[in-house]
Order: C-alpha cells, then sequence, then structure tokens
C-alpha cells in the first residue's frame, strides 16, 4: 500500500471533516427544521380556531335574542307531549291513539309501551300498537297521526291481510257488519321536551 501524500491526505481529512458535517446536519438540523415546521402549521391551525371560537362567542348574544324571537313567535310546546315523566308521556300516547283511531273507525287490539334508545335532546316516548282496520280507515289514521299536534311519527309499520276477516267478507257485506281485513302493527313515538328520568 502507497502512503498518502501530503496533499492527498489534507483533502482526505477536508473530505472526511466535510462528511462529519453534513452527516451532523442531517442528524441534527434536519429534524429540527421539520419539527419547526410542523410546530408552525399547529400553530396556525390553533390560531384559526381561536379566531373561529372568537367570531362565535362575539355572536352568542345576537343568537341567543334570536332564538327568544323565534322562541316567542313560534312556541314549540305544541309539538311535543306535555307530561313530566315518561309513564305519563306513554299514556298521554296511548290515549292520543285510542281517540284518533276511534274517530277513523279503526280497532285497537293492544298496546304497548316500549323503550327505544336516542341520542338526543328531547326524550322520546314510544308504544307499539296492534290495530284492526280496512285500507281507507288505515291511511285516514296514519295521516291524521303524522299530521297533527303534537308530532307524532310511526316506525316499523306492518300491514298484513286477515285471512278470517277476508273469508267471511260475502256474509259479513250482505249483512252490514264491518270488514276489517288488515291486521297492522306499528310504533307510534312521540318526544316530551328536556331530558325526563325514567
Amino acid at each position: 500500500m502507497n502512503p498518502l501524500t501530503p496533499r492527498r491526505s489534507r483533502w482526505l481529512a477536508l473530505g472526511l471533516l466535510l462528511l462529519v458535517i453534513l452527516l451532523l446536519l442531517r442528524l441534527l438540523l434536519v429534524p429540527l427544521w421539520q419539527y419547526w415546521f410542523s410546530t408552525a402549521a399547529q400553530i396556525d391551525t390553533l390560531e384559526n380556531r381561536q379566531a373561529v371560537y372568537t367570531r362565535l362567542i362575539a355572536a352568542l348574544p345576537q343568537e341567543r335574542e334570536r332564538l327568544a324571537q323565534l322562541q316567542a313567535n313560534a312556541p314549540v310546546a305544541q309539538w311535543y307531549l306535555d307530561e313530566s315523566t315518561p309513564a305519563l308521556a306513554a299514556a298521554r300516547l296511548q290515549q292520543l291513539l285510542h281517540s284518533r283511531a276511534g274517530q277513523k273507525g279503526v280497532q285497537v287490539v293492544s298496546t304497548q309501551i316500549i323503550n327505544i334508545e336516542e341520542d338526543s335532546t328531547l326524550e322520546p316516548v314510544a308504544i307499539q300498537a296492534q290495530l284492526r282496520a280496512d285500507l281507507s280507515e288505515l291511511v285516514a289514521l296514519l295521516y291524521q297521526l303524522e299530521t297533527d299536534r303534537p308530532l307524532l311519527f310511526i316506525d316499523s309499520l306492518a300491514v298484513l291481510a286477515n285471512p278470517r276477516a277476508a273469508t267471511g267478507t260475502s256474509r259479513s257485506t250482505r249483512s252490514g257488519a264491518r270488514t276489517d281485513h288488515l291486521d297492522i302493527r306499528l310504533n307510534l313515538i312521540g318526544y316530551t321536551p328536556g331530558e325526563v328520568a325514567p
């Protein structure tokens, strides 16, 4: 092996020094530089979020005043069941179903209170009902339930033909008796304002 000349050894030492400096830059300064840019981006995001929150806080009194005006102009109490407990609200819901079904000529066979879970500021109250009616009476009842006040919603509607009523149709029609061709099962849901304890 040939010994290195002083000139070559200086160049080699200079190259090694440059390599060590570049390696230190890569290992120390580049991560710090990347961290600085990511921190700057996070700061920008947080400043934007703070500006949005500041605007929302500044607008809060105006929005509360607007809400009070809207509530004064259109009271919402008429849209909900007024009762203070779920049991009373469910009883009221059953009473509403019986009275409206009676008005439309629909026979209420049975009702049962059911529990439903919803993530809402309103407390849902639901009953499951089994009814017997013909098609025109059912349509009239469903329309009345969903358009009157308080707001009621129909869920899980199942309409089945009643084979016993269908076989006796000719005899019943001649004698003038009712012909209930449909068995109906539905869930009827109403809401009470605010949260009430079960």
